[in-house]
C-alpha cells in the first residue's frame, strides 16, 4: 500500500520531468536572467574588492571568489524554484480546486512531488548557464568535493523549507484569493535576511543575529555558504535549524490546511 503511494507521487515527477526536457527551450528561456545576474554581481563586487577581485583581499572571511560562487548557488535556490504558491491561488480563482481536493493523493503532496521535477531542471540549467561566467572571472571554487554530500543535503533541508512557506502562502488564497503582496513579503525577506543579494557576514551583527534566527536563511544562504567554506560545526547548526523549522512550519501548515478547506470559497464552474 504505501510503495503504490510512493509510486503515484513518483510518478507524477517523472511525468513533470519529462514534460520540461520535451519543452527545455521555454525553460531556458526563463532561466537566461541568470546571466545578467550574475555579469552585475561580479562587476559589483570586483569594484568592491579592488584591483578587479583581488584574489587575496578578505571581507568577513570571504574572498572575492567565495563571494561569486556563493552568489552563483544562492541564485540557483532562488531561481530554480517552482512557485506552486501561484498554481494554488489560480485553482481557486478559476474554481478547478474543487477537483484536486476530491482525487486520491493528498494535495500538498501532489503540488511537492508534481513541482520536483521542473525544479530540478530549472535548478540545472541556471547553474549551468551562470557557470561559465563564474569560471571566466572567479575560476573554480577553492573547495574540498567531499563537501558536495552534506551541502546537498542542506540544499534539499532549504528546499523543503521554501515550499512549507510558500505553501503557507499559497493556501491563504482559499480565504483572500490574492496573495501577491505576501508572496512579495516573503521575496523581499529571503533577499535580504535570506542572503540572497549578500552573505549575512557582511550585515551588521545586530542583524546578523535576527537574520540567524530565522528560516529564510536556511533556503539560500546556509547552502551557499557551506559549498563556499565548509564547516562541520556550521553544517550541524544549519540542519538542527532546519530540522527546528520544518518542525514548526510543517505543524502550522498542517492546521492551517484543515482551516483553510472549510472555509474555502470556490469559484468558476
Amino acid at each position: 500500500m504505501l510503495s503504490t503511494k510512493i509510486n503515484k507521487y513518483t510518478s507524477m515527477t517523472a511525468i513533470n520531468l519529462q514534460n520540461q526536457l520535451a519543452y527545455i527551450w521555454d525553460t531556458l528561456n526563463r532561466s537566461l536572467f541568470i546571466l545578467f545576474i550574475m555579469f552585475i554581481f561580479v562587476q559589483l563586487w570586483a569594484a568592491v574588492y579592488g584591483d578587479g577581485g583581488s584574489p587575496d583581499r578578505e571581507i568577513a572571511g570571504l574572498t572575492f571568489v567565495n563571494v561569486i560562487w556563493y552568489l552563483l548557488i544562492a541564485e540557483t535556490m532562488e531561481l530554480g524554484k517552482a512557485r506552486h504558491d501561484l498554481a494554488i491561488s489560480e485553482e481557486v480563482k478559476d474554481g478547478s480546486i474543487a477537483y484536486r481536493l476530491v482525487r486520491p493523493y493528498n494535495y500538498l503532496v501532489y503540488h511537492f512531488f508534481h513541482n520536483l521535477g521542473e525544479t530540478l531542471v530549472r535548478m540545472g540549467l541556471v547553474f549551468l548557464l551562470g557557470l561559465p561566467i563564474v569560471l571566466y572571472y572567479a575560476g573554480l571554487p577553492q573547495i574540498d568535493w567531499w563537501i558536495i554530500p552534506p551541502v546537498v543535503l542542506i540544499m534539499a533541508g532549504g528546499m523543503l523549507l521554501d515550499f512549507f512557506t510558500l505553501s503557507i502562502i499559497g493556501l491563504l488564497a482559499f480565504v483572500t484569493e490574492d496573495i501577491g503582496s505576501f508572496r512579495l513579503i516573503y521575496q523581499k525577506l529571503v533577499f535580504v535576511l535570506g542572503g540572497l543579494m549578500f552573505p549575512l557576514d557582511f550585515l551588521p551583527n545586530w542583524l546578523q543575529g535576527i537574520a540567524r534566527s530565522l528560516p529564510f536563511q536556511l533556503t539560500t544562504y546556509a547552502p551557499a555558504r557551506l559549498f563556499v567554506r565548509f564547516e562541520w560545526s556550521l553544517f550541524v547548526d544549519f540542519l538542527g535549524m532546519q530540522l527546528l523549522w520544518l518542525a514548526i512550519l510543517g505543524v502550522i501548515l498542517w492546521l492551517q490546511y484543515r482551516w483553510a478547506v472549510q472555509r474555502l470559497a470556490i469559484n468558476g464552474g
